[in-house]
C-alpha cells in the first residue's frame, strides 16, 4: 500500500460528510466448475441449464420492474432495470452464450463469462460516455445469469456487514445495490462509475454519500481503517486530522437537529394538524422511516418483503417472522400491511394471462388461492400483538369480495383461538381505493370497513385505461385529467359522510407538486416514499389550509379546458 497518499479526488455522487470504518466490498460468489471438453450429451445439458438461467433471470428482472413501480421514490431504478431489458434480450448476446456451448464446448458459466467480458470491453472501447457508463447493464445481467446457472444459491451478501461502514469497491452493480443492506451504510466510495452511473443513482435514492471514479482507492485502504468521506467535494481522506473529525462532528449535530425538527408535531401554516406516513418495501426502509420522525407506515408492500423468495413461497413462520420485525421497529406507530397484491403470473409457474393488470391480481387472486391468504391473515394476526396494525385489501371492485375477505379473516382467528392462540387486539380492516368501481361503490361497501386507502397510480390508470408503464401512450397517464381529480374529491367527501379515515399513496402523494393540490381536495393523510417524506412535510407548512382550498378550485377549473401547463405553472408558484 502506498502510505504518503491520503487524499483521494473523485465525483461526487450524493453529497454530505460521514466518518466512519471501512469495509471492501465482496459480493459473495459460488462457482460451478469450468470446462471446454464437453460431451455431446453434456453440450445439450448446459444449454438446457443456460435457458434455464434465463427464464430465471426474466422472472426476476420482471418481478423487481412490476413491484418497485408502484414506489414513485424507485422511479430511476424501474428506468434502470428496464434499460437491463433491453440487454438482456439481445439476441446477439445469447448467440454468442449458445455458440460458445456449442462450438466451443464450453461449460455454460465458461460460455457466458466470455460472452459477457467480450461485450462489455466492447462497450467501454465505445467513445461515448454515456455507453460506457451503461457498460454496468451488461455486468449485471451477467452476474444475475450466472447466479441463476448455480445450484445452490450464493451466500447473503448481507451476512457478515457490519454496522455503520464505508462501503469501498472497485464498482458496486445495480442488483447489488438492490440487495445490500443500506441501512448500514453511511457512505460509498469506488474505484470507476461516474455521476450518471446506475450504482450513483440508486444511492441518491436512499440517502447515501457517494463518491465515484477514485481509479483506485480499493488498492489504498484497508478493512477498519477510519475514512473521512466529503461527497459535497468528491474528496476521501485516509487519515483525517482531530480537526477534520470534529468537523464532522458538528455536521453530526446539525443532522441529529434536523431529525429532532422531522419528529416534531405536523401543521399547517393556519395551525391544522397533518399525518404523514410513509411506503417501504423492506425492514431498512422501516428503520429509516422511524428515524426520520415518520408518523407511521402507511403501505407495507408485502409482496415485496418476500421478493428475493424464488424458490419457495414464505411460509406463515416466515412472514409472522417479517410482520413483527416491522411492528417492533415502529414502536406502536401505526402500521398499514397491504395484503399480497400479486397475480398468478406471479406465483404459478406456467400461467400466463394476456393483461395481468386486468386479470387475476390483488384480492381476485387471494379469494381463488384462500390456503395461501389464510397463511399471510394468520402470520398478521399473531403480529399484531407486538405493534399498532392496520390491514387493507388490494384492488376491491365489489362487496363480496370484501365480505369473502372478512370471512376468510373470523375464520384464521377462530382456528388460531382453537390452537391456544388468543387474537385480543381489534385489527382495522380496510381497503384500496385503486379501481373506479371501488370508488364508486364506497357509499355500499363503507359499512364493511374501517378505512380507506387511495391507490392513485392504479386508479389514475384504470380509469383513463392508459397502462402508466406504456410508453406509446404514456403522455394520456396524466393525474391533472379533471376526471381524475373530480373522483379523489368525491373519494374524500363519500369518507368523510361516512367518519371513514381516509389516506392517499402512490406518486403524486410523494410529489410535492401535488401536494398542496392534494390538501385542497381534502386530504389531511398522506403517505409517500421516504426519500421524499421531508419534502412533502415542508409543502404541508408552508402552506394555509384555505390557500390550498382555492389553488384546488383554480387547478379544477383549469383542468377541465385542458389547461395542464397553466396549471403546473400555477402550482410552482403558489405557496404560503
Amino acid at each position: 500500500m502506498v502510505e504518503e497518499k491520503v487524499i483521494f479526488k473523485g465525483i461526487s455522487a450524493y453529497s454530505g460528510v460521514v466518518y466512519g470504518k471501512v469495509y471492501k466490498w465482496r459480493p459473495p460468489r459460488k462457482k460451478k466448475e469450468e470446462r471446454t471438453d464437453l460431451s455431446p450429451q453434456e453440450v445439450k445439458q448446459e444449454l438446457d441449464l443456460f435457458k434455464q438461467s434465463l427464464e430465471k433471470t426474466e422472472a426476476e428482472l420482471t418481478s423487481l420492474i412490476y413491484n418497485h413501480s408502484h414506489d414513485p421514490g424507485q422511479r430511476e431504478l424501474v428506468e434502470i432495470l428496464e434499460s437491463q431489458v433491453v440487454f438482456f434480450n439481445d439476441p446477439l448476446f445469447r448467440a454468442r452464450v449458445v455458440e460458445r456451448i456449442t462450438q466451443g464446448k464450453e461449460s455454460a458459466n465458461l460460455a457466458l463469462e466470455t460472452a459477457v467480458s467480450s461485450l462489455y470491453e466492447e462497450f467501454q472501447a465505445i467513445p461515448d460516455e454515456f455507453f460506457r457508463e451503461r457498460a454496468d447493464h451488461i455486468l449485471d445481467i451477467g452476474k444475475r445469469l450466472a447466479a441463476n446457472l448455480e445450484a445452490e444459491k450464493p451466500p447473503d451478501a448481507n451476512a457478515n456487514l457490519p454496522d455503520h461502514i464505508i462501503l469501498i469497491a472497485k464498482e458496486i452493480t445495480p442488483s447489488e445495490m438492490i440487495t445490500i443492506d443500506k441501512s448500514k451504510i453511511k457512505g460509498i466510495a469506488t474505484d470507476y462509475g461516474g455521476k450518471t452511473g446506475h450504482m450513483a443513482i440508486i444511492a441518491r435514492n436512499f440517502g447515501i454519500p457517494t463518491i465515484v471514479g477514485l481509479k483506485n482507492i480499493t488498492s489504498h485502504v484497508d478493512d477498519e481503517d477510519y475514512v473521512l468521506l466529503d461527497a459535497s467535494k468528491g474528496i476521501l481522506n485516509r487519515f483525517p486530522s482531530l480537526s477534520e473529525i470534529k468537523l464532522h462532528g458538528l455536521q453530526s449535530q446539525f443532522n441529529a437537529s434536523v431529525q429532532i425538527e422531522e419528529k416534531k408535531e405536523l401543521k399547517t401554516k393556519d395551525g391544522i394538524r397533518f399525518s404523514i406516513k410513509v411506503n417501504v418495501d423492506s425492514a431498512e426502509e422501516v428503520q429509516t422511516a422511524f428515524n426520520k420522525g415518520a408518523a407511521g407506515i402507511g403501505l407495507v408492500r408485502t409482496e415485496i418483503l418476500f421478493i428475493n423468495y424464488t424458490d419457495h413461497k414464505p411460509t406463515e413462520e416466515e412472514q409472522f417472522s417479517a410482520y413483527k420485525q416491522i411492528l417492533v421497529s415502529m414502536d406502536n406507530r401505526p402500521v398499514t400491511f397491504r395484503v399480497w397484491d400479486i397475480g398468478a403470473d406471479k406465483m404459478e409457474n406456467g400461467y400466463e394471462e394476456a393483461n395481468p393488470f386486468l386479470g387475476s391480481r390483488g384480492i381476485r387472486y387471494l379469494l381463488r388461492h384462500p390456503h395461501f391468504f389464510k397463511e399471510q391473515i394468520r402470520a398478521l394476526l399473531r403480529a399484531s400483538e407486538y405493534g399498532t396494525m392496520h390491514v387493507m385489501l388490494p384492488m376491491i371492485t365489489t362487496l363480496t369480495e370484501v365480505l369473502e375477505a372478512k370471512l376468510l379473516w373470523q375464520e384464521c382467528i377462530r382456528e388460531l383461538k382453537e390452537e391456544g392462540i388468543d387474537i385480543t387486539k381489534q385489527i382495522p380492516l380496510g381497503i384500496m381505493v385503486e379501481t373506479p368501481a371501488c370508488a364508486l361503490n364506497l357509499p355500499f361497501i363503507g359499512k364493511y370497513v374501517d378505512f380507506y386507502s387511495v391507490g392513485t397510480n392504479d386508479l389514475l390508470q384504470y380509469l383513463l385505461a392508459v397502462e402508466r408503464n406504456n410508453h406509446v401512450v404514456n403522455d394520456l397517464y396524466n393525474p391533472w385529467h379533471v376526471v381524475f381529480l373530480l373522483l379523489l374529491k368525491n373519494i374524500v367527501d363519500v369518507a368523510k359522510s361516512q367518519r371513514k379515515p381516509i389516506s392517499i399513496c402512490g406518486e403524486i402523494a410523494s410529489d410535492p407538486m401535488f401536494t398542496a393540490v392534494l390538501m385542497g381536495l381534502g386530504f389531511r393523510d398522506l403517505s409517500c416514499a421516504v426519500p421524499l417524506m421531508q419534502k412533502v412535510r415542508a409543502k404541508i407548512a408552508e402552506t394555509s389550509t384555505w390557500k390550498s382550498k382555492l389553488l384546488a378550485e383554480q387547478v379544477l377549473e383549469l383542468s377541465g379546458e385542458e389547461r395542464y401547463q397553466e396549471i403546473e405553472e400555477l402550482v410552482n408558484k403558489t405557496s404560503g
